[in-house]
């Protein structure tokens, strides 16, 4: 198990902060990570202070002008990134679904894999082809979901769509799927509630580590710098740092 696809159709659910927040987990415990910026709005390659206009990007790969291993970018922080670009929006419109274009980057990152314990990809809200290469390409699914009924929806949307749709074309069988509940409200009875009757349906599908509704997210991002490394004791950074050891326990247990 070494690709984890970040993936809900909704937006704005966490997707971008979970994928920068458990790549630095898990690379201060010691883990090799490479970030797939797959979001047109390059929100985790800004978010690890680079910067999306250098090429080559992975536009630049997708159009194949340039190899992904030259694409990648190292960062201050010891992640490794495959970086977006606004061009990536063009890639959207020329992918073919008859073609196979949901198996792209998966032959993509196929040569990567050997360098990496990790590789973790940052997905684009709504149901597009760079959605789907996204999680085409996964091993494991997280899929994070705020804790609210609405995206609670949302997740079961992806859920359905990933097994009656993408499994079943592609044979996918290997992939697993699990739910990380994110601005989690513990002073709430809501909160709570949303994810109790989460695991009554998905039961050991929903991830034990929840990550707390906080601004430091935000200024997180403002700082272009990973909670983890900005403000190492905050409860989200925590929070993120029980993630990255189930990664590591279920991925030694895969193997």
């Amino acid at each position: 198990m070494k690709v984890v696809s970040f993936s809900i159709f909704k937006g704005g659910t966490g997707k971008t902060t979970s994928t920068v927040s458990t790549a630095a987990a898990l690379v201060a415990k010691g883990k090799s990570v490479l970030v797939v910026d797959l979001d047109q709005q390059a929100s985790a390659t800004r978010y690890l202070d680079l910067d999306p206009e250098t090429t080559p990007n992975l536009y630049d790969v997708f159009n194949g002008e340039a190899s992904a291993q030259s694409a990648i970018r190292q960062t201050k922080f010891g992640i490794d990134v495959l970086p977006s670009n606004l061009l990536l929006a063009a890639i959207e419109e020329a992918m073919e679904s008859k073609s196979h274009d949901e198996l792209r980057l998966s032959e993509l990152l196929t040569p990567l894999k050997p360098e990496y314990d990790f590789i973790l990809i940052d997905t684009p809200p709504g149901k597009a082809m760079l959605a789907f290469n996204g999680l085409a390409a996964a091993d494991l699914i997280v899929i994070p979901a705020s804790a609210e009924r609405m995206a609670v929806d949302g997740a079961a949307d992806l859920i359905t769509h990933v097994q009656t749709i993408m499994w079943d074309k592609f044979k996918l069988s290997h992939q697993d799927l699990r739910i990380l509940f994110t601005m989690y409200r513990n002073s709430t009875a809501h909160s709570p509630a949303v994810v109790d009757n989460a695991r009554k349906i998905w039961r050991d599908n929903v991830l034990t580590p929840k990550i707390p509704h906080s601004t430091a997210f935000s200024r997180s991002y403002d700082s272009k710098t990973p909670i983890g490394v900005l403000e190492p004791r905050h409860p989200g950074a925590i929070a993120y740092n029980l993630l990255a050891d189930w990664l590591i326990r279920y991925s030694d247990e895969a193997a």
